[in-house]
Parts: C-alpha cells; sequence; structure tokens
C-alpha cells in the first residue's frame, strides 16, 4: 500500500510528518531526516545517528564563498547559547 497524506507547512516552512508515515518507518516523535532534492521532488530519509557537527563544520569551511566566516559563526554561537541558557534559567 502507498501512503499518501496532504501536509501544509506552517509560517517558517516546517512540516509534520503524518503518524501514520512515522509509523510505517519505524521512527517516533524525535528523529533527524536527510534531505535531497531530485528534479522538483524533495526525498526525505530517516537517518539512524544525528549529524556530525565538527564534520559539518569542516565542509562549510572548505567551501569557497565569502558569505561564511569561522569567527563570526563561533560568536553568533556563542551568543545563541548565552540567550538559551538566560532564558532557560528563567524557567
Amino acid at each position: 500500500m502507498q501512503l499518501q497524506s496532504f501536509v501544509k507547512s506552517f509560517s517558517n516552512g516546517q512540516i509534520t510528518i503524518p503518524k501514520k508515515f512515522r509509523e510505517k518507518l519505524g521512527i517516533g516523535n524525535d528523529f533527524w531526516l536527510k534531505l535531497s532534492l531530485d528534479q522538483n521532488r524533495i526525498i526525505a530519509e530517516p537517518q539512524e545517528t544525528k549529524p556530525n557537527r565538527k564534520k559539518y563544520a569542516e565542509t562549510l569551511l572548505k567551501l569557497k564563498t565569502n558569505w561564511f566566516d569561522y569567527k563570526e559563526w563561533k560568536e553568533m554561537r556563542k551568543k545563541t547559547n548565552e540567550n538559551l541558557n538566560r532564558h532557560l534559567s528563567n524557567y
């Protein structure tokens, strides 16, 4: 049986994967997906392990662009963590 469903995105482009799909794939509520584009089709493949952050950062550093600055990224990451910790400490 081929599963098919229509889903509407939330304001930031987020979507919910229907429960019947998650059950069929054997994935729970907290999982990683590998997304690919193939001729205007989105392919989503469940992943057993989360991506390696260090390897991801190394890949970004190898890109030949002017939009990614490692020092800026580190500072933004630090500020984001500080903000998150500050907000979480209020609860």
